[in-house]
Protein backbone atom coordinates (compact mmCIF):
# COMPACT_ATOMS: atom_id res chain seq x y z
CA UNK A 1 0.00 0.00 0.00
CA UNK A 2 3.29 2.41 0.10
CA UNK A 3 3.29 4.58 -2.79
CA UNK A 4 5.55 7.57 -3.77
CA UNK A 5 3.97 10.79 -2.64
CA UNK A 6 3.11 9.66 0.68
CA UNK A 7 4.99 10.58 4.10
CA UNK A 8 3.98 7.90 6.83
CA UNK A 9 4.52 10.10 10.18
CA UNK A 10 4.59 9.58 13.42
CA UNK A 11 4.87 11.83 16.33
CA UNK A 12 5.81 12.31 19.91
CA UNK A 13 9.08 10.08 19.74
CA UNK A 14 10.76 10.87 23.29
CA UNK A 15 7.14 11.43 25.06
CA UNK A 16 8.21 8.23 26.91
CA UNK A 17 10.40 5.10 26.57
CA UNK A 18 7.74 2.69 25.88
CA UNK A 19 6.35 5.43 23.26
CA UNK A 20 9.52 5.83 21.53
CA UNK A 21 9.54 1.41 21.53
CA UNK A 22 6.47 1.18 19.95
CA UNK A 23 7.32 4.13 17.17
CA UNK A 24 10.91 2.12 16.72
CA UNK A 25 9.12 -1.10 16.26
CA UNK A 26 7.52 0.58 13.43
CA UNK A 27 10.74 1.91 11.71
CA UNK A 28 12.11 -1.51 12.23
CA UNK A 29 9.39 -2.99 10.16
CA UNK A 30 9.89 -0.11 7.08
CA UNK A 31 6.49 1.41 7.79
CA UNK A 32 7.52 5.26 8.86
CA UNK A 33 9.07 7.50 6.29
CA UNK A 34 9.63 10.35 9.27
CA UNK A 35 8.87 10.96 12.99
CA UNK A 36 9.06 14.01 14.95
CA UNK A 37 10.88 14.40 18.38
CA UNK A 38 10.40 16.16 21.39
CA UNK A 39 13.12 16.60 23.55
CA UNK A 40 11.89 18.18 26.97
CA UNK A 41 11.10 14.96 28.62
CA UNK A 42 13.00 13.24 31.53
CA UNK A 43 13.60 10.20 29.08
CA UNK A 44 15.06 11.75 26.18
CA UNK A 45 18.38 10.82 26.44
CA UNK A 46 17.48 6.85 26.94
CA UNK A 47 14.99 7.14 23.63
CA UNK A 48 17.55 8.88 21.68
CA UNK A 49 20.05 5.77 23.01
CA UNK A 50 17.49 3.39 22.09
CA UNK A 51 17.40 5.08 18.56
CA UNK A 52 21.24 4.99 17.96
CA UNK A 53 21.17 0.91 19.19
CA UNK A 54 19.27 0.61 16.27
CA UNK A 55 21.63 -0.52 12.59
CA UNK A 56 22.44 2.23 10.38
CA UNK A 57 20.47 0.61 7.35
CA UNK A 58 16.52 0.33 9.49
CA UNK A 59 17.34 4.09 10.29
CA UNK A 60 18.74 6.01 7.32
CA UNK A 61 15.58 6.31 5.37
CA UNK A 62 13.37 7.80 8.34
CA UNK A 63 13.39 11.42 8.27
CA UNK A 64 14.00 13.65 11.37
CA UNK A 65 11.53 16.87 12.60
CA UNK A 66 11.88 18.70 15.77
CA UNK A 67 8.61 18.16 17.47
CA UNK A 68 8.73 21.42 19.59
CA UNK A 69 6.50 21.30 22.69
CA UNK A 70 5.35 24.23 25.05
CA UNK A 71 2.45 22.42 26.20
CA UNK A 72 3.59 19.53 28.60
CA UNK A 73 7.33 18.51 30.08
CA UNK A 74 10.09 20.99 31.64
CA UNK A 75 11.68 23.84 29.88
CA UNK A 76 14.97 23.70 28.67
CA UNK A 77 15.95 26.73 29.94
CA UNK A 78 16.72 27.93 33.29
CA UNK A 79 14.40 27.88 35.91
CA UNK A 80 12.59 30.82 36.58
CA UNK A 81 13.24 32.49 32.94
CA UNK A 82 9.81 31.37 31.58
CA UNK A 83 7.41 33.12 33.48
CA UNK A 84 4.48 33.17 31.54
CA UNK A 85 5.01 29.64 30.37
CA UNK A 86 5.87 27.18 32.84
CA UNK A 87 5.30 26.83 36.66
CA UNK A 88 7.57 26.88 39.71
CA UNK A 89 8.94 23.40 38.60
CA UNK A 90 9.67 24.90 35.09
CA UNK A 91 6.86 21.99 33.52
CA UNK A 92 4.85 23.99 31.06
CA UNK A 93 1.42 25.24 32.62
CA UNK A 94 0.14 27.48 29.33
CA UNK A 95 -2.36 26.66 27.74
CA UNK A 96 -3.26 26.40 23.99
CA UNK A 97 -5.96 29.31 24.10
CA UNK A 98 -3.49 31.33 26.26
CA UNK A 99 -0.83 31.51 23.76
CA UNK A 100 -3.63 32.14 21.18
CA UNK A 101 -5.34 35.33 22.86
CA UNK A 102 -1.54 37.13 23.44
CA UNK A 103 -1.30 36.73 20.22
CA UNK A 104 -3.61 39.29 19.36
CA UNK A 105 -3.24 41.38 23.22
CA UNK A 106 -0.84 43.91 24.21
CA UNK A 107 2.61 42.36 25.55
CA UNK A 108 3.64 40.25 22.61
CA UNK A 109 6.89 41.28 23.18
CA UNK A 110 7.78 40.01 26.20
CA UNK A 111 5.99 36.35 25.40
CA UNK A 112 7.93 36.39 22.13
CA UNK A 113 11.00 36.88 24.11
CA UNK A 114 10.86 33.56 26.22
CA UNK A 115 8.87 31.96 23.36
CA UNK A 116 12.36 32.33 21.22
CA UNK A 117 14.36 31.35 24.29
CA UNK A 118 12.42 27.89 24.61
CA UNK A 119 12.38 27.15 21.09
CA UNK A 120 15.93 27.84 20.05
CA UNK A 121 17.10 25.81 23.12
CA UNK A 122 14.49 22.97 21.38
CA UNK A 123 15.60 22.99 18.08
CA UNK A 124 19.21 22.97 19.26
CA UNK A 125 18.37 20.34 21.71
CA UNK A 126 16.98 17.59 19.00
CA UNK A 127 20.30 18.73 16.06
CA UNK A 128 22.66 17.93 19.15
CA UNK A 129 21.22 14.51 19.64
CA UNK A 130 20.73 14.33 15.61
CA UNK A 131 23.69 15.36 14.05
CA UNK A 132 23.01 13.47 10.48
CA UNK A 133 19.27 15.41 10.39
CA UNK A 134 20.12 17.58 7.55
CA UNK A 135 17.63 20.79 6.83
CA UNK A 136 15.06 21.09 9.64
CA UNK A 137 11.74 19.85 9.76
CA UNK A 138 9.74 21.51 12.05
CA UNK A 139 6.02 20.70 13.47
CA UNK A 140 5.02 20.87 17.43
CA UNK A 141 3.05 19.20 20.31
CA UNK A 142 -0.46 19.82 19.78
CA UNK A 143 0.46 22.46 16.51
CA UNK A 144 0.95 25.23 18.70
CA UNK A 145 3.41 26.35 15.66
CA UNK A 146 0.06 27.32 14.08
CA UNK A 147 -0.33 29.84 16.64
CA UNK A 148 0.57 33.50 15.13
CA UNK A 149 2.55 34.49 18.11
CA UNK A 150 4.27 31.39 18.56
CA UNK A 151 5.25 31.28 14.95
CA UNK A 152 6.54 34.54 14.97
CA UNK A 153 8.92 33.90 17.27
CA UNK A 154 9.96 30.21 15.14
CA UNK A 155 10.62 32.43 12.36
CA UNK A 156 12.68 35.11 14.04
CA UNK A 157 14.83 32.09 15.91
CA UNK A 158 15.53 30.47 12.53
CA UNK A 159 16.34 33.54 10.83
CA UNK A 160 18.95 34.75 13.83
CA UNK A 161 20.18 31.27 13.75
CA UNK A 162 20.59 31.22 10.37
CA UNK A 163 19.61 27.31 10.21
CA UNK A 164 18.40 25.68 7.33
CA UNK A 165 14.90 24.47 6.71
CA UNK A 166 13.24 22.07 4.50
CA UNK A 167 9.60 21.67 6.04
CA UNK A 168 7.36 23.08 8.57
CA UNK A 169 4.24 21.19 9.01
CA UNK A 170 1.20 23.53 7.95
CA UNK A 171 -1.69 21.76 10.19
CA UNK A 172 -4.32 22.89 7.16
CA UNK A 173 -5.87 19.79 6.87
CA UNK A 174 -8.75 19.26 4.14
CA UNK A 175 -12.45 19.24 5.89
CA UNK A 176 -14.64 18.44 2.54
CA UNK A 177 -12.46 14.99 2.11
CA UNK A 178 -14.86 13.65 5.48
CA UNK A 179 -17.70 15.06 4.54
CA UNK A 180 -17.83 13.04 1.52
CA UNK A 181 -18.16 9.93 3.42
CA UNK A 182 -21.67 10.55 5.36
CA UNK A 183 -21.46 7.00 6.57
CA UNK A 184 -18.12 7.84 8.77
CA UNK A 185 -19.77 10.88 10.13
CA UNK A 186 -20.76 9.05 14.04
CA UNK A 187 -16.95 8.39 13.85
CA UNK A 188 -15.38 11.63 14.28
CA UNK A 189 -15.10 13.77 17.35
CA UNK A 190 -16.98 17.43 16.75
CA UNK A 191 -14.03 19.14 18.98
CA UNK A 192 -11.56 17.97 16.09
CA UNK A 193 -13.56 19.89 13.76
CA UNK A 194 -13.28 23.00 15.72
CA UNK A 195 -9.85 22.55 16.48
CA UNK A 196 -9.60 22.12 12.45
CA UNK A 197 -10.99 25.30 11.69
CA UNK A 198 -8.57 27.27 14.14
CA UNK A 199 -6.06 25.73 12.55
CA UNK A 200 -7.36 26.52 9.09
CA UNK A 201 -7.70 30.13 10.22
CA UNK A 202 -4.12 30.33 10.94
CA UNK A 203 -2.66 28.43 8.45
CA UNK A 204 -4.56 31.69 6.32
CA UNK A 205 -2.28 34.17 8.57
CA UNK A 206 0.83 32.06 7.90
CA UNK A 207 0.37 31.14 4.64
CA UNK A 208 2.47 34.02 2.82
CA UNK A 209 5.51 33.35 5.07
CA UNK A 210 5.32 29.73 3.80
CA UNK A 211 5.72 30.34 0.37
CA UNK A 212 8.32 32.93 1.18
CA UNK A 213 10.19 30.24 2.47
CA UNK A 214 9.91 28.24 -0.30
CA UNK A 215 8.88 24.64 1.15
CA UNK A 216 7.65 22.22 -0.23
CA UNK A 217 4.06 22.21 -0.39
CA UNK A 218 2.41 18.80 1.67
CA UNK A 219 -0.67 18.18 2.64
CA UNK A 220 -1.63 16.99 5.84
CA UNK A 221 -3.81 14.04 7.59
CA UNK A 222 -4.75 13.33 11.06
CA UNK A 223 -6.47 16.10 12.58
CA UNK A 224 -10.17 14.91 12.33
CA UNK A 225 -8.98 11.90 12.97
CA UNK A 226 -6.79 12.33 15.49
CA UNK A 227 -5.55 9.45 18.14
CA UNK A 228 -8.33 7.23 16.18
CA UNK A 229 -6.28 6.39 12.48
CA UNK A 230 -7.45 2.69 12.81
CA UNK A 231 -6.82 1.06 9.38
CA UNK A 232 -9.97 0.41 7.94
CA UNK A 233 -11.52 4.51 8.51
CA UNK A 234 -7.87 5.04 6.65
CA UNK A 235 -7.73 2.70 4.09
CA UNK A 236 -11.39 3.95 2.85
CA UNK A 237 -10.45 7.33 2.56
CA UNK A 238 -6.99 7.45 1.58
CA UNK A 239 -7.93 7.34 -2.27
CA UNK A 240 -9.94 10.74 -1.67
CA UNK A 241 -7.04 11.69 0.86
CA UNK A 242 -4.42 11.01 -2.36
CA UNK A 243 -6.74 12.63 -5.41
CA UNK A 244 -6.88 15.99 -2.87
CA UNK A 245 -3.15 16.18 -2.42
CA UNK A 246 -2.49 15.18 -6.49
CA UNK A 247 -4.65 17.81 -7.58
CA UNK A 248 -3.18 20.39 -5.81
CA UNK A 249 0.62 19.62 -6.81
CA UNK A 250 1.11 18.30 -2.52
CA UNK A 251 2.65 15.16 -1.06
CA UNK A 252 0.27 13.82 1.51
CA UNK A 253 1.63 13.48 5.53
CA UNK A 254 -0.35 10.50 7.04
CA UNK A 255 0.29 11.20 10.42
CA UNK A 256 -0.11 9.10 13.73
CA UNK A 257 0.36 8.41 17.62
CA UNK A 258 1.56 4.96 16.95
CA UNK A 259 3.26 4.80 20.64
CA UNK A 260 1.54 4.29 23.76
CA UNK A 261 2.30 5.84 27.11
CA UNK A 262 2.77 3.73 30.17
CA UNK A 263 0.41 4.59 32.94
CA UNK A 264 3.21 4.16 35.26
CA UNK A 265 5.01 6.38 33.12
CA UNK A 266 2.84 9.58 33.96
CA UNK A 267 4.23 11.79 36.15
CA UNK A 268 4.64 15.58 37.38
CA UNK A 269 6.16 17.01 33.87
CA UNK A 270 2.86 15.50 31.64
CA UNK A 271 1.34 18.29 33.31
CA UNK A 272 -1.70 18.94 30.87
CA UNK A 273 -4.15 16.33 32.97
CA UNK A 274 -7.19 16.27 30.18
CA UNK A 275 -3.66 15.32 27.79
CA UNK A 276 -2.77 12.11 29.70
CA UNK A 277 -6.08 10.09 28.66
CA UNK A 278 -4.87 11.02 25.15
CA UNK A 279 -1.42 9.35 26.12
CA UNK A 280 -2.36 5.96 27.45
CA UNK A 281 -5.02 5.60 25.07
CA UNK A 282 -5.23 2.28 24.17
CA UNK A 283 -6.28 3.64 20.60
CA UNK A 284 -2.35 4.35 20.16
CA UNK A 285 -1.87 0.38 19.56
CA UNK A 286 -4.65 0.92 17.09
CA UNK A 287 -2.97 3.49 15.06
CA UNK A 288 0.41 0.93 15.35
CA UNK A 289 -1.52 -1.50 13.93
CA UNK A 290 -2.56 0.58 11.29
CA UNK A 291 0.87 2.09 10.60
CA UNK A 292 2.57 -1.57 10.21
CA UNK A 293 -0.43 -2.17 8.15
CA UNK A 294 0.36 0.33 5.23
Amino acid sequence: MRTDGIDIHADDFGESVHASADILDCIRAGKLDSISVLCNMSCFEECVGLYRAMPVEQTAPVKISVHINLMEGSSLTEPGSLPDLTDRQGHFCCSWGRLFAHSFLPGQKKWKAQLKREIRAQIGAVRAAFPGMGALRIDSHQHTHMIPLVAKALFEVLEEEGWETEYIRDAAEPLFVFLRRPSLYKTYRPVNFLKNLVLHFCSRLLRRRFRKCGFAPMCLWGLVMSGEMDEKRVRLLLPDMRRFAQRHGKKLEILFHPGSVLPEEIGEEFSQAEAVAFHVSPKREIEKQAVRAL
